[in-house]
Parts: C-alpha cells; structure tokens; sequence
C-alpha cells in the first residue's frame, strides 16, 4: 500500500491554520494591551480595530446606552425609519468625533439605537449622545489663508524643536519660567510676526509642555498627504495632528476668525486607493446659517444636461431660510460652503451662483451612498422627535478586567481537563482529537476577528462550550472505529468505515446546535447574541477540524510504516459492552419523568423566579469591597437605617473579589445618591463598579423574545429531525420536542429551586441546554434508524434498546467531557456565568437521562400507535 502523501487535503488545512494564525495576529497586538496603553495604541494603529475582535463592555468596561424615539409628537405622516436613520448619523458623527476606539452604534427594531461606549464612564456617554445636535453652514477660509495659517504654525514648531534640543543641553539645575505671550491680531500672524515675550531670557517651552512626545518636533505639513484648500491626513495621524492643534502654543497662532476642521469620515484617495485619509479644512469661524431652516434634503440623480448621470442632494429651505440663504449665496459665490455638524464637516460644496427660492443642489458627490447619507445629515437639522435613554449599563474597567481574567482562566482550566481526559481514555487517538480541538479554538477566533464580532463574557463561555461539545465529534468516531475494529477491519479500513458511518450522526447533531445558536443570534440581545454567534463559529469550525484535520493526521500515522494497529485506547468494559434493559424499564421512567416535572411545576408555582431587572425593569448596581469579609448583612442594615426600602442585596460568588449586587425596581434616578450617602453613614468602603438601568419595555420584549426564542428552537428542530429521518421522521421529531419540553420545565424547576438570577445569561443557557440535548437525542435516533434498516422493523423494542447500548460508552463520555467544562464555569467563570455553568451541568445531566430514558421509549410508542407495520 503506497504511503500517504501530502496532497490537496492537507493543502486546504495548512492554508486555513496560517490564514487563521494571520487574522487572529492583530486581535493578540490588541488585547495584549490594557487601559490607556491600549486606547493609545487603538488610536495611532485605527485599522487593526477593525480587523480584531472586539471586547464586550463587560470585558472592555465602559457603557451601553440604548436610546428610543419619542413618538408622543409626531405627525401621521412622519416616517420613523427616516427619522431613526437621521439620528444614528447624528451619533455616528458625534462619537467619530470624540475620538473612541471599538464603538458599537447600531439600529434595533423600528424605533430604537443601541451606542456601546468602551471605556467610557456613564454620565459621560450619556452626555455624548443625548445633546442636542448643531448643524451649520459656514464658509472655507480663502486658500491663500490656509497656506500661510499651516507656514506659520511649521516655522513656530521648527524654531520650538531647535529650542527644546538647546534647552536639553543645559544642566537640568537651571530653572526656567513659563513664557507668557501677548496674543497678536490677525494681520500680525499672517505677517509672521511672534509674540513678545515678557522677558528675554526665557525661552518659549510652551510645545514641549503641552505636546506628547509623538508630536513634537513634526511640522503640521508633514503629515499632509496631498496639500491645496485643505489638506489630507493619513488616518493613522488623524490623532497626533489632533494632539498637535490642541497644544496652546499653536492655538495661540491660529487667527481669531478662523478654526480647523476635520472632514467627518475617511475618503480614499483618487492617486491610491489603499490610503484612507481624512480632510482638514479651515473655516470661517461665524456661521453664515444654522440648520433649523431647513425643511426636506433629497437624494437624486441628475437625469439630463453635462451632469446627466451624477448623484446629488435637492435642499429646500422654508419660513425665512431662503432669504438667508440667498444673501449668503449671493455674497460667497465661487466659495465653498461647508456643512457642519458637530464641528465636522459633512460635505463643501462650491456655489456656483445666487439661489433666491429656497431650494439648492449639492453636486460633487462621489455616489448615490453618500448623497444619501449627507441627505439624512441635513434632515437632521429639522429633527422631528427626541430620543430617550430606556436603558444604561455601566461596567468600571476594574471589573472588565476581572471578567477577562475569570473568563479565559476558567477556559484555560476547562480546555486541558478536556484534552487530559481525552487523551488518559483514547491515547494517540485523544492526543489527535487534542490537536483538532486546539486548530478549531484557532480557527473560530480568526474567523471571529475577520467579522470583527463583539467577544463578551457568556461569549467566553460559549466559546468554552463549544470545545467541549467539539470532541462530540471526535468520540462518535473513535467509538465507531473501535467497533469496526472489533469486526476484524484493519485499522485503515476501520478509520474510513468509521468515519463513513459516523459522519450522518456528526451533522445532524451539530446542525440542531447550530440551529439553536442562528435563534440565540437573531432574536437575542447584547451578550445573549454574543454567546449565539460564538456558538455558531465554533460549531462549524468543529465540524471542519473533526471531519478533516483529525481524519489527515490519522491518515498520515496511519501511513507512516503501512501501520495496520491503531492506538485509541481499549475504554470501560462496562460501557464498552452494555447490555441495559433501558426499554423493558421504561415504565419506570415515566414515573420518574412525571415526578420530576409534577415537582418542577408546583416549585415554579409557589415560589416562582428570580427574575432580574432585565426582565422586570429597575437598576442594578455591583459593589466591590477590598477586604474579605462578608457585608451581605451589613449592607442590609444600611439601607434598612437609611430608610430606602425594596432594594435587594445578594452575593457574588464565583469571583476573586469581594463583590455584592444591590438592586431596586423602578427608575428613581435618586437611589444611587441615597445609597452611597447610606453606606458613607454606616462607615461601608465599598466601591461601585457596575451599574445597570433597564426601562419596562426592555423587560417585557425580553420576556417575550425568551419564550419565542425557545418556542422557535422546538419547532425547527422537530421540523428538521422530520426532514432527516424518513418514513418515522415525525415520530422521531416528536419524541424530539417532548424531551426538549421535557428538559426544559426540569431545568426551570432547578432554577426556581435554587433561586438562580434568570436573566438574559440564563436564557441563552436554557437554549443552549436544548441545543445538547437534542444533540444527545439525535445521535441515539441515528443509530437507531440504520439498526432499523440492517435489521428490519419486526423486532423495533429490542432495535431500539440494542441501539441505545451501542450508543452507551459515546453518551457517557461526552456527556462527561462537557460536563468537566460546565463545572469550571460553575465553579471558576465568574459571577457573571456562575449561574449559567449551574444551569449547564444540570442540562448536561437531565439532558442525558431524557435522550436515553425518554426519546426513545416515545419513538417506539409513536411506532405501535400510528405506524401499524412496525
């Protein structure tokens, strides 16, 4: 038999761990910084913020604001969309300006704009987006101007750097006072005059003091890519050229009647396309008019005449707009006029001639993108509706750092109990299975940074979660080639057998996960749709490495000496050859089944959930102390003697921090104020590190989406094991949904038992817990339906009860694999998925006891009761 050779198979592989290695790179670059280190670095390096993963405010630290249009007084024919679209361009502007790395600003619904602010505090964010946006016109400096403005600003920089070089010669005993300067009229600076100095012995160190280090001793000109009315700056220089204008000594030379501006987004440049600059303009600091005049802004494209073809923008003016605008145009034409908002110029038309009847055309425009854009931009001007605050999450950096920490140690921790095991029960087998599990953890992080996806603390434990269900896969297929083995195939021929016959199992329970995880994605919110989207990545990407990383490196030893063993380990004789009576004990089952979930009803009925103020509404605030003693009581009585009643203190386990969650329903914005003057009088030294504000409408819609998210997780899994499995596809996909209701009202008794927080974390563990169950369940039915077809139907009890025993070692071991995982979150991941890892084990549990002790017995009563031939 010819040797293995490298072909197109281990091409494909090879490229995807390099191409993957490659986009995971500036994710490293990135997050292996911290703090202020890091925003620097985001600031100076912009493109790799969009080519890493992003970190969630829960990891990140920062705000999470999520806005809603007022509608109270709006007109029956004012367009929401519309009125949504102007707002999102206002924030985009606004937030662009403020210089921000990573920001997550997106619509939701019909009505509402979610703003992410990493590493910005609440009050803060709150102020960024909830002020009033100004759109004005203003008029561009002549370029003349512009030139000697930029030639004085150089030669006051270049003759600054010779000084601070002189100056860094002297002995650093000498003390020197600060120059004060007189400031100079405009004809002065544009002369090149300088200021006089109070005394003639100092010199002026006024660039060194205000300027960081990565500016000074740079002219403003050498950061222009290209130079006339306004000058293009690289985006990576976007910030120094920022830095170097805001120093006081260049203020200082820059004429009363004039500003700099920057373009408000980046342009490619015609002579290279790769660059990405933007525009610095310098305007006439009076605004001509302000935006509140104008009355509609339309895109459209020019049908006829010598611009037939170009997209433009139709401005109308009403009340007295057009008189204004008239004499504007009239006095400026040839110029170009900027529009600005919030200090950034949107667009610089020239004016061509007068325009006397309120209504303008905006040419110039690159595409009909743009016009629309810079036509939601002046809309803006007349903005019909306010927007509230219905919901804020805070999260200090302490904590973000924290989750970090808890989140990726728990997963180290997690990942090597996994790979040990695997390796201690298959041997060489486990140590391949080790080796797909650490490509796919490689390749589901780069596909991650190449969606530039948002990477929170259930995401953590999502992607935790999905290393342990990736060696599903691997086991399926050990433990089919051990039985091929067991026939006498060669090892060769057992690995291609096995994985043939393991491969229908493998996809089918992978897909319902995946299913589950497209539900959590679409329907969830926040870091619910974070843990979806890592669910799904990583399913696939398992997929990928079981089916063909693991498949090529045991071809390769396989090949290597023309080997004809396998070493995959011999497992447990006891779940290797099981022989239980599980359907002569269904009965039984049906007992236990019915006890349980009798129980798990009347707990939920009595005593009910602990449902957070993400399902209720209110505030929720995490305090940390320093030392380690329990303040549980403590701040009981505090709040007791300060007289604030209905607030509810609860510990964090789970954390290496002393950390408490106190939360109160309703929207008095005066609780925290009260709250810290009652722990500063009973002498508490806490620390307020989170806190969360959710209107009532967020908690209804979550509500809702909870039960249709799990509702719409039955029917497409019933719908799809229909589909999958023939002429008994709807006795099995029945049998399917009832373990899934199954589970799901156990699961929820568990919670209502242990009073476990149910929030949107728990949501995504309930569905996720669905997710494997069905995942168990399914690879039973496998086996069952080609027992069914080798065998024939004539003795389908005992079909089914052989099937479930042959499917034993796999059920226990995966089970047990996945478990290790759940129980480091439970366990090590923090307060903020210690919940979620509880509910996991749990499901883990109930769920492996309904796929063998419940689907099953349903599929053969479905058989007798509406398929008579079986």
């Amino acid at each position: 038999m010819n040797k293995h050779k490298f072909g197109f198979r281990e091409i494909i592989i090879l490229l995807v761990i390099i191409l993957s290695a490659i986009s995971v790179w500036p994710s490293i670059q990135v997050h292996s910084k911290k703090g202020e280190a890091k925003q620097a670095f985001l600031k100076e390096n912009p493109k790799l913020s969009s080519r890493s993963v992003n970190f969630g405010l829960d990891l990140a630290g920062g705000t999470s604001i999520t806005l809603q249009i007022d509608q109270s007084g709006l007109k029956d024919g004012d367009d929401i969309k519309d009125i949504q679209a102007q707002s999102l361009e206002i924030i985009r502007n606004r937030v662009d300006q403020y210089g921000l790395s990573e920001p997550q600003i997106s619509p939701t619904g019909d009505d509402r704009i979610v703003v992410e602010l990493a590493g910005v505090d609440d009050s803060t964010a709150k102020a960024l987006v909830g002020s009033t946006a100004k759109l004005e016109f203003k008029i561009l400096a002549e370029s003349e101007k512009f030139t000697q403005v930029v030639g004085l600003i150089d030669q006051y920089l270049t003759r600054q750097t010779t000084d601070i070089i002189a100056d860094s010669a002297k002995t650093d005993s000498v003390k020197t006072d600060s120059v004060k300067k007189e400031a100079l009229s405009d004809e002065e600076l544009l002369a090149g005059g300088v200021a006089k100095a109070e005394t003639a012995e100092k010199k002026d160190s006024a660039v060194a003091e205000a300027a960081p280090a990565d500016v000074v001793g740079q002219s403003l000109s050498s950061f222009f890519i290209s130079y006339g009315n306004g000058g293009f700056i690289a985006e990576e220089s976007v910030e120094k050229v920022k830095k170097l204008l805001a120093t006081e000594g260049v203020q200082k030379l820059i004429p009363r009647d004039v500003a700099f501006a920057f373009g408000s987004g980046l342009e490619k440049l015609r002579r290279d396309a790769n660059i990405k600059a933007k525009r610095l303009y310098l305007l006439k600091r009076r605004a001509e008019m302000g935006g509140d005049d104008i009355t509609d802004a339309r895109p459209y494209r020019v049908s006829d005449g010598m611009s037939a073809g170009e997209v433009a923008v139709n401005l109308k003016f009403g009340g007295i707009g057009p008189k204004k605008f008239s004499a504007v145009t009239a006095a400026n034409v040839g110029k170009q006029m900027a529009i600005v908002l919030d200090n950034q110029v949107i667009s610089a038309p020239v004016i061509r001639d007068r325009i006397p009847n309120g209504e303008a055309q905006i040419t110039g425009l690159d595409d009909m993108a743009e016009a629309n854009r810079l036509a939601v931009v002046l809309k803006a001007g007349a903005l019909k509706a306010p927007m509230q605050i219905i919901e804020s999450r805070s999260v200090g950096a302490t904590l973000g750092e924290e989750n970090i920490v808890q989140g990726f140690g728990s997963g180290a921790i997690g990942l090597l109990l996994c790979l040990v095991f695997m390796v201690a029960y298959y041997r060489l087998g486990g140590f391949i299975a080790s080796i797909g599990v650490m490509i796919n953890a490689l390749v589901t992080a780069a596909v991650m940074s190449v969606f530039n996806a948002t990477l929170t603390l259930p995401g953590i434990a999502g992607f935790i979660l999905v290393v342990g269900m990736s060696l599903d896969a691997n086991v399926i297929i050990y433990e089919r080639i051990r039985e091929e083995l067991k026939n006498g195939l060669t090892a060769r021929a057992a690995v291609a057998k096995g994985y043939e016959r393991a491969f229908s199992a493998i996809l089918d329970s992978n897909l319902t996960t995946v299913l589950t995880g497209l539900i959590l994605y679409k329907i969830g919110t926040g870091s619910v749709k974070g843990f979806g989207l890592t669910l799904t990545i990583g399913i696939l990407t398992s997929l990928f490495c079981a089916i063909t990383v693991s498949r090529a490196v045991l071809d390769w030893r396989l090949a290597k000496r023309d080997r004809t063993t396998l070493s995959i380990g011999s497992g447990f004789k006891a779940l290797n050859n099981a022989n239980l009576p599980l359907m002569k004990n269904r009965g039984k089952f049906k007992v236990l089944s019915w006890i349980l979930i009798i129980a798990s009803i009347a707990c939920i009925a009595v005593k009910g959930f602990d449902f957070s103020i993400d399902f209720t509404g209110g505030q929720v605030y995490t305090i940390q102390y320093q030392d380690d003693v329990k303040h549980e009581t403590d701040l009981n009585k505090a709040l007791s003697k300060a007289g604030i009643q209905g607030a509810r203190v609860r510990s964090l386990g789970g954390t290496s921090a002393n950390s408490y969650q106190i939360s109160v329903r309703g929207d008095d914005t005066s609780f925290e104020l009260a709250m810290a003057k009652a722990f500063e009088a009973a002498n508490q030294k806490c620390q307020i590190v989170a806190k969360d504000a959710v209107g009532p409408t967020i908690g209804k819609e979550l509500r809702f989406n909870a039960i249709l998210s799990v509702i719409i997780a039955w029917l497409c899994i019933a719908l799809y094991v229909w589909f999958r499995f023939g002429k008994l596809g709807l006795g099995f996909g029945v049998a399917a949904v009832l373990g899934l209701i199954h589970d799901t009202i156990i699961t929820l008794g568990f919670i209502s038992a242990f009073s476990l927080s149910f929030d949107g974390a728990l949501i995504a563990s309930l569905l996720t817990m669905i997710g494997y169950s069905v995942n168990d369940t399914i690879v039973n039915f496998d086996r069952i339906r080609e027992n069914t077809a080798l065998f024939g139907s004539a003795k389908y009890e005992q079909t089914i009860n052989s099937s479930l025993n042959q499917c034993f070692s796999r059920t226990v071991i995966t089970s047990l694999t996945t478990l290790f995982v759940c129980v480091v979150l439970a366990v090590k991941g923090g307060s903020s998925i210690r919940d979620f890892g509880l509910v996991q084990c749990f499901g883990i549990l109930i769920g492996t006891y309904s796929s063998v002790c419940v689907c099953s017995p349903i599929v053969l009563w479905w058989s007798k009761k509406f398929k008579k031939g079986v």
